[in-house]
């Protein structure tokens, strides 16, 4: 017979103890990483010069306009599947104006950040992390260090700002793609009636809200590019180690996203 093992109640206590206050510090660690590197990037080199400022743009191409079709193609299933429903559900249980508040703050301010998110997570976040990884486990990142060049200026901080832009112009039009994608497909559905939200949704956000859907965005960019700078540059002697650590960035980025959505939406509440 094999003996089952247990945990006695203090040990557990302990162990809870301690994996909280090792992701406490991960995400202390994860904040002082990216503000360090935009205000090393902004204080000594200036925020546009020609090498970050072309660095910037090449991440942004990569980020925001190679997934143009991915967050099409999404943005268009989440409107049939979606939006169209809330529509038509809304439409029979409750009153215009509950329609347009649940496709403003539901559809438009809370999906299209975290879709837009998880696609960024996917695609950017996992590129990063292995490109700096492998940088770092090639000791090209030492010989640049050595050479002068300041990784922090040219490899980390561009990252960050492109990521964080391309996040937030990838969700308003992720946003704009759902909402009205949503809207054709009700009317084509049911009654050409619904296309008159068209016209009173965009007159329906509330200020504030804008506000909160830019500086969320803008913190979803950042965080992603910081998880995965931050994981890459982890990597160490061991090839293993380049996946591990993108596996890591990853999986934080998706943890982090939704903890930050979920405490800004109580917060704006």
């Amino acid at each position: 017979m094999i003996a089952k093992s247990h945990l006695s109640p203090a040990a557990l206590a302990g162990l809870i103890g301690r994996r909280t206050l090792q992701s406490l510090l991960y995400v202390v660690d994860l904040t002082v990483f990216v503000l360090y590197a935009m205000r090393s990037w902004g204080g000594r080199r200036g925020l546009f010069n020609r090498a970050s400022y072309h660095a910037v743009i090449a991440q942004m191409i990569f980020t925001g306009i190679d997934a143009l079709l991915s967050v099409t193609l999404l943005g268009l299933a989440v409107g049939a599947g979606i939006t169209a429903q809330l529509i038509l559900l809304f439409q029979v249980v409750g009153s215009e104006a509950d329609v347009i508040n649940v496709l403003t703050k539901v559809v438009a301010l809370e999906l299209a950040p975290l879709l837009t998110a998880i696609i960024v997570i996917g695609r950017t976040g996992s590129a990063i992390a292995v490109d700096l990884g492998n940088m770092k486990l090639h000791r090209e990142v030492e010989g640049l260090t050595l050479l002068g060049i300041d990784v922090q200026d040219f490899f980390i901080s561009p990252r960050l700002v492109g990521v964080a832009l391309s996040q937030l112009i990838l969700a308003v039009y992720f946003a704009v793609i759902a909402v009205v994608s949503g809207v054709f497909f009700s009317a084509l559905l049911a009654s050409f009636g619904y296309l008159k939200y068209l016209l009173a949704i965009p007159l329906a956000f509330d200020p504030v809200a804008l506000v909160g859907f830019v500086v969320k965005n803008l913190m979803f960019g950042l965080l992603i590019g910081g998880s995965a700078c931050y994981h890459g540059l982890r990597v160490g002697i061991s090839p293993t180690e380049v996946p591990q650590e993108t596996q890591r960035a990853i999986v934080n980025s998706l943890v982090l996203i939704f903890l930050l959505d979920g405490l800004m939406a109580v917060t704006l509440l």
